[in-house]
Parts: C-alpha cells; sequence; structure tokens
C-alpha cells in the first residue's frame, strides 16, 4: 500500500463524531418542531344548574386555536369533589379512561351554581395522562348574574395562558356601576332600618324572599297573638269591675252568689291573660330587634367583597 492511499483511506473520528452531532440536533429539532405543531387537546365537561346560552361556542370563538371536544352526558365527577383532600384521588381512573376514550391531553370540568343575587365557578383542570389535577379555580361572584359566560372564558384563558383586555373590562362594566349611582345603591343599613319598620321588609329588600316570608310571618302570628291576649285581659278586667259592682249593690243572696263567681273567674283570667300578654310582647320586641339585626348581617354589602376568590390547589404531581 502507497502513502497516497493510505492517506485516502483514512477516516477522521473527529469529523465523523462532529457529524453524527449534527445530525442528531437536527433530529431533535424537527421532533421539537413536530410536537409544538400539535396543539394540546381539551375534553371540557360542562355542569351548569341553570341553562348559559352558547356557552360552547363562545368557548370555540374565543380559543379558535384550541382543539375542544363537548360532552354533557358525563356528570358523576363532579358529585364528591370536595369530599377528599385531592379531588382527583377517587376519579384517577376515569380521567385517564375518558382521556383514551375522547383522544385527549386533558379534562376541564366547569360548573356553576345559582344562588339567588350570585353563582360560583368551580373550573378543574386534569392532566388525561396522570390522572392528576393540576389547577383549580373557585370563584364566588355577588350581583354579578349577567357574566356567567365571561367568567367561564376567563377562567379557560387563564388555564391556557391567554388573557384579553375586553373580558376584564367587560366583568368590570357588569360588576362596577357608574360613580353617580353608587349612592343609590342597597346597603345593610338600609335592609336594617326597614326591617325595623316592617319585619322581613330588610330581607325582602336584599333579595331574602325567604327569610323575609318567615320573619314576617313570625312577628305578624306573635303580634296576633299579642293583640287577642290583650283583648282578652281587657274584657276581663272589665267584666270584673262590672261583676264586683254587681256583687256589692245587689241583696239578692242568689245573685251575690252568683256574681261572686263570675268576678272570681274574671280575676283568675285577667291574671292569666295578663302573664300571656306580657310574655307575648317581650317575644315580639325580641323577635322585631333581632329581625332587623339578621337584616344587617345578611343585607347587600355592593362596595365589599362583590368580587372574591379562593386560591387554588396546590398542583399535584404526576407519576
Amino acid at each position: 500500500m502507497n502513502q497516497k492511499d493510505s492517506i485516502i483511506s483514512y477516516k477522521n473520528p473527529l469529523l465523523q463524531t462532529s457529524f453524527m452531532h449534527n445530525n442528531l440536533w437536527f433530529i431533535l429539532l424537527i421532533s421539537c418542531l413536530f410536537s409544538m405543531s400539535q396543539e394540546p387537546t381539551y375534553l371540557v365537561l360542562n355542569h351548569f344548574d341553570q341553562e348559559i346560552p352558547e356557552a360552547e361556542k363562545s368557548l370555540i370563538e374565543s380559543f379558535n386555536n384550541s382543539k375542544f371536544e363537548f360532552n354533557e352526558s358525563i356528570k358523576n365527577i363532579f358529585l364528591d369533589l370536595d369530599n377528599y383532600d385531592n379531588p382527583a384521588s377517587m376519579h384517577m381512573d376515569m380521567i385517564k379512561e375518558l382521556g383514551t376514550q375522547h383522544k385527549v391531553n386533558f379534562i376541564l370540568l366547569n360548573k356553576i351554581e345559582h344562588n339567588d343575587d350570585r353563582f360560583i365557578l368551580d373550573g378543574l383542570l386534569f392532566n388525561t395522562r396522570s390522572g392528576g389535577l393540576i389547577h383549580r379555580r373557585k370563584i364566588d361572584i355577588k350581583q354579578y348574574l349577567d357574566g356567567q359566560l365571561n367568567e367561564i372564558i376567563m377562567w379557560v384563558g387563564n388555564t391556557l395562558g391567554v388573557q384579553q383586555k375586553d373580558w376584564q373590562e367587560n366583568r368590570e362594566s357588569i360588576l362596577f356601576s357608574d360613580p353617580e349611582e353608587l349612592e343609590y345603591e342597597k346597603t345593610p343599613m338600609g335592609a336594617a332600618i326597614r326591617s325595623l319598620i316592617v319585619p322581613g321588609w330588610g330581607q325582602a329588600y336584599s333579595n331574602k324572599k325567604i327569610s323575609s316570608k318567615v320573619w314576617f310571618g313570625v312577628e305578624a302570628s306573635l303580634s296576633l297573638a299579642f293583640i287577642l291576649s290583650y283583648l282578652n285581659y281587657d274584657t276581663s278586667v272589665t267584666s270584673f269591675l262590672k261583676n264586683s259592682n254587681l256583687y256589692n249593690t245587689t241583696d239578692d243572696e242568689k245573685l251575690v252568689s252568683k256574681y261572686r263567681s263570675e268576678a272570681e273567674n274574671d280575676w283568675v283570667n285577667h291574671i292569666l291573660y295578663s302573664r300571656l300578654a306580657i310574655a307575648l310582647a317581650s317575644a315580639t320586641g325580641t323577635g322585631w330587634v333581632s329581625n332587623s339585626i339578621h337584616a344587617w348581617v345578611f343585607g347587600p354589602r355592593p362596595y365589599t367583597n362583590i368580587y372574591q376568590e379562593w386560591g387554588t390547589s396546590p398542583k399535584i404531581k404526576e407519576g
């Protein structure tokens, strides 16, 4: 073998290693680009106690780069979430199974419950690979009954890392009134004063319809019972005075015995109705004041705690 052949046949190991590294980086780059091009997919489970029109359509339009699949038939996951320290612990297998069945990366649960002038939104995000709960948000909002759809969009946007200024502006336009209107808003003191005038009026003023009827019914019953007791007391006193006068002025032995017996009965009745009237008057007055205090404690508070948010649960480690 001549020197020329030796040089030609020689292969530099450094050049080979460099070539392999370049190929490896190229393969990794292609893999990353491919994985980035695949948007995560979501199975959305909505559970609303009242119909919210176009909820699915609005989510699709607001997040057109995300892939959503909706299913309203699955509701048993919602039943006992708060009975455990880990809300996902009893449903991990179901979460994984749903992920495989629907071929999605995540399951998004949206639950809304209404109560008078408020609603509670409970949103949970599960990873279908581990079955674990990775994000939760629970909000309780007063006087915002036109904002359910907007809050769902904001919650989903927070989950996807997308926020738009008009969503926040929409929330504020509903929640917060014009400054010129604030002085006319309902207040706890307004509720208390109304209930002091008419029992239950303050509760009705605060849209507490059931408690309003209860307080009015109780106070009306106590007041009526007091009036009847007082009327019976007054009748007994009048009858006692009448029979006592007849007893002192008559000479007929039979009538004397009759008037004495009736006067004694009137005396017993007047004591009985007197005690009953005093007890009912005390109960009525105590209930009246308690009704006013109740109206103040549970009265409307439009300027504080309009929007209250609980912290999200800690992320659960996969595996």
